[in-house]
Formats: C-alpha cells, sequence, structure tokens
C-alpha cells in the first residue's frame, strides 16, 4: 500500500498528563491514534526509533504535532519520521536554524522596504 501522511496534534492530550510521564505518554498516544486512523491494532503499529526518539527529545516538551509517514504492508504499519521534520528543513527548523539579524539591520530593511525613515542612499550631485 502507498505511503500515507498523517499528522497528529498531540497537545490536548499531553496537557492533562504530568510532565514527568509525558514522553512515555506521547509515543503511546501516537501508537494509538495511528492504530485508530489506520483501523489495526495498537500491536500491528510499529514506531521507528528515529520517530520514538524525535517524539521524547522534541515534541513531548514543545507538544507539538507529530508528522509521520504510515506504510502498511502485511497488515503491520510502519512508521518513520516525515522527512521534512526529521530533517528540519520544516518551518520550525528553518526558524531555528536562522542566524540572528541585528535590530539595526532589520529597521534599515523595513524602512528601506517602506520608503519612510532614515535614507541610507546618499543624494545624487547637483548639476
Amino acid at each position: 500500500m502507498a505511503n500515507r501522511l498523517i499528522t497528529i496534534s498531540i497537545r490536548k492530550y499531553l496537557v492533562t498528563q504530568p510532565r514527568t510521564k509525558r514522553a512515555r505518554k506521547a509515543v503511546r498516544y501516537v501508537r494509538e491514534r495511528i492504530a485508530h486512523y489506520t483501523k489495526l491494532s495498537s500491536e500491528s503499529v510499529k514506531l521507528s526509533p528515529e520517530l520514538s526518539a524525535l517524539i521524547v527529545k522534541r515534541h513531548a516538551r514543545s507538544m507539538m504535532p507529530v508528522r509521520a509517514s504510515v506504510s502498511i504492508e502485511k497488515g503491520i504499519a510502519n512508521v518513520s519520521p516525515l522527512k521534512e521534520a526529521q530533517d528540519g528543513t520544516g518551518k520550525a527548523g528553518a526558524a531555528a536554524e536562522a542566524k540572528p539579524v541585528k535590530k539595526s539591520e532589520v529597521r534599515k530593511a523595513k524602512a528601506a522596504d517602506t520608503g519612510k525613515g532614515p535614507q541610507t542612499a546618499t543624494p545624487a550631485p547637483k548639476a
């Protein structure tokens, strides 16, 4: 069967859980939701070690939605993280990897875009 993309929102569930148990319960919740979406039992859902580590490391604390790729073969759902979530090339990863920008550079860029603010270009010489 073809791969399916599944996004699981874990925030509503994890907010009600104790902080010390959120990582373990997040992995269990993701397994249960994928079993529900694929109409299989939770025992037949196999999470990849990369996805488990990603959930424990990043998603259990920040409670961001988990994006996963699911492939079903012979009644077993193999779940792996979505490549952009794993590589950090998604929206959150790109923002985290961006270099810090000085406030003065931001002001100059805004002034240049709007046409207001201090003029940084030198005026043309008078003839």
